[in-house]
Order: C-alpha cells, then sequence, then structure tokens
C-alpha cells in the first residue's frame, strides 16, 4: 500500500488546477489525459497495483492527485530495480504476475522485459513529442521521471569558498577521502554518472577519481546519510535526495556542475497481464502528461512531457531541461558491460567499500 508523505505534497496539490472535467474524458487544466471510452472502461476497473522503484515520498505527490482526480485507488510495492526486476520475471514466468504496471532504473534489465514480452506496446497520446531517448520507439516503456545526478555537500563541513562548481572539481586529489557515492553497478543512475564523467568530463575522468579515494556504497540511503553526518564532504548523488534533506534542515549544498545534468531513467509501462489494464493505461497517460509531470517536478526530478516546467524543490529552482544529459539506449547497449568491468577495476581497487 502507499505511504504518502508530506515533504513535497503540499507544493504538487498547490499545482491542481480548479476540479478536472469528468463529464465525458478526463480533461484537466485544457489537456486531454484519457477520451471517454478509457476514462470510463478505468473507472469500472476502479483500482491499479504498481510495482516500482521510485521512493513513496517522491512518487507520493503524483499517487495523491491521481487518486483525486481519477477516484481509482493505487496499491504500490516498491523496492530497489534488481529485486523488481526479479520478483517481476519471476512471477510471469510462473503465469501469476498481476501487477497492472511496472519499471525500473536499469536499461539492461528493461529491455529482458521487452524480449520477454512482459510490457506491453502502449503508446501515449504524446508518444510523438516525448524525446526519442526517454521512450521505446514501439511505446514499451516510457521514462515517467528523469532523476538527475548532482553534486551534494555538506556545508557544515566544507567553507562556502572551497565547494566544487563542476564535475571537474571534484577530480582534485584535494578531495582524497571526502567524496561518497554508489558503485558503478548499482544501478541506471550510477553508470549513467560514471559514463558522462568518462565522455564529457575528461577522458582520464575515472583514473583521476579513483586517486581521490572514494567511498563506494550499495544504497543512496546510506550515501546520504554520511554527508548529512558529515563522514564524507561531497557526493555524487541524486538531486530530490538533497532536496528533501535541505527542506528537513540539513546542513547541505545542492551543486548544479557546470558541464550539465546527468539524467538517469525511471521507467515503465503496462503489463501484458495486467489485470486492470484500462487503469494501467490511464496511469501512464496521466504520469507523463504535461498535469502528471509538473507534479513529478515538486519532488526534484524532471518529468516526461516536454512542456513541464523544470523541477523547483526546497524553493531550489532547477535548470531547464535542455540542460540534462541522458544516455541514448543503444551506446548503453554497445558500453554497458565493458565499461562496467573497466571502472571497477581503475576504481574499486583504490575507493573503500562501505556497507
Amino acid at each position: 500500500m502507499i505511504r504518502m508523505y508530506a515533504t513535497f505534497a503540499a507544493a504538487a496539490l498547490a499545482l491542481l488546477p480548479a476540479a478536472p472535467v469528468f463529464a465525458q474524458a478526463l480533461v484537466i487544466d485544457g489537456e486531454t489525459i484519457a477520451d471517454a471510452k478509457l476514462f470510463a472502461a478505468a473507472k469500472a476497473e476502479g483500482r491499479i497495483s504498481l510495482h516500482g522503484t521510485r521512493p513513496s515520498e517522491s512518487i507520493g505527490p503524483v499517487f495523491e492527485a491521481f487518486q483525486k482526480d481519477t477516484g481509482i485507488k493505487i496499491d504500490y510495492v516498491r523496492g530497489p530495480s534488481a529485486k523488481v526486476y526479479e520478483r517481476v520475471l519471476a512471477e510471469f514466468t510462473a503465469g501469476k504476475l498481476e501487477f497492472d504496471y511496472a519499471d525500473l532504473t536499469d536499461l539492461t534489465l528493461i529491455k529482458e522485459w521487452v524480449s520477454r514480452d512482459i510490457l506491453a506496446a502502449y503508446k501515449v497520446p504524446w508518444h510523438d513529442r516525448i524525446a526519442p531517448e526517454i521512450k521505446h520507439p514501439d511505446g514499451r516503456w516510457y521514462y515517467i521521471a528523469r532523476p538527475v545526478m548532482v553534486i551534494g555537500a555538506n556545508a557544515a563541513e566544507i567553507p562556502e569558498k572551497d565547494l566544487p562548481k563542476s564535475w571537474k572539481d571534484t577530480l582534485d586529489p584535494k578531495w582524497k577521502g571526502k567524496i561518497g557515492m554508489q558503485s558503478i553497478d548499482v544501478g541506471g543512475s550510477a553508470f549513467s554518472l560514471q559514463a558522462f564523467l568518462r565522455m564529457h568530463v575528461a577522458d582520464d575522468a575515472w583514473p583521476r577519481l579513483a586517486q581521490t579515494q572514494p567511498r563506494l556504497y550499495s544504497a543512496v540511503s546510506t550515501v546520504l546519510t554520511d554527508l548529512v553526518r558529515g563522514r564524507i564532504g561531497i557526493a555524487y548523488i541524486d538531486a530530490s535526495s538533497v532536496a528533501t534533506q535541505i527542506a528537513a534542515g540539513a546542513p547541505l549544498k545542492l551543486i548544479f556542475p557546470t558541464e550539465g545534468l546527468v539524467g538517469f531513467g525511471v521507467f515503465g509501462n503496462v503489463t501484458t497481464t495486467a489485470p486492470h489494464p484500462n487503469a494501467a493505461r490511464l496511469w501512464v497517460n496521466y504520469v507523463t502528461s504535461k498535469h502528471g509531470s509538473t507534479i513529478m517536478a515538486t519532488s526534484g526530478a524532471y518529468g516526461t512531457h516536454p512542456d513541464a516546467p523544470p523541477p523547483v524543490a526546497a524553493g531550489i529552482k532547477f535548470p531547464p531541461q535542455d540542460t540534462i544529459w541522458t544516455i541514448d539506449p543503444a551506446k548503453w547497449d554497445e558500453i554497458s558491460a565493458p565499461w562496467t568491468a573497466e571502472w571497477k577495476e581503475i576504481v574499486t581497487n583504490k575507493s573503500t567499500i562501505e556497507k
């Protein structure tokens, strides 16, 4: 079941316009999210079961708005990408998959789902307007959110004048033992960031990173905990995690590096076994719409729709969408395995491995 969190809920609800038009289609603020046929069928089903990777406190505002606007109840089970992948695959193989929708953060794993026909080919009404790198060409998956990796810093530990301004700044030997991050093999966010460092910051970014002897973590929650406590001074981390802690009063700084932001995907779609397929299609329409994407932005992640504004979280306005770098799916396929192995050989042996 969903656990609602209040961190960004008030900001999300403030974005909601007057009551949506229910008479025929679902129309909100002039945007047709579902035609009359789909909306009626979805309301008749009455509920939807989702299995995803986005933290409840981040996606909760969208859930709350969806339930208010549609009257359809959401059941949400959250887990790390690898475990979501394994559970969905196991239940599908056994003929027992009852989730209506599922998402992941790893393109390699999502392609496995597609190859096994776990995700349906469903195109949202604005499919043609969505950037090609954040959708499957046949509508098998969409990025429902694009969190971004940034530099998080503990301002109580690092004076303002010494804060890094760029990714390249963090490769300076002065940060030896003071940088925390997830290992490259934990998911799409970590791999995307490390690929960006090599492709767009410096050819020798990984050897230079290794010289700083970073602390490597298996979970973003422990990176964040050590950053807040001052055990590490800076972190490669997602913006929404930092913004949440700033809103709670932690002495953190959220730094948008001059080379640009690294976006990673939370991508999914309707399952081919969905017990509530119409409600699931309505959900995908909603979360990728301008309206849904605008609410998603209140959690510190960029939405799917090209007309949605950039995020504003903890009073911090994020840069425009065109500053985000997102890895091309074909490039991911080409480099994922060899670059992961190479990074681990270069960086892991000189790092401190945290639990």
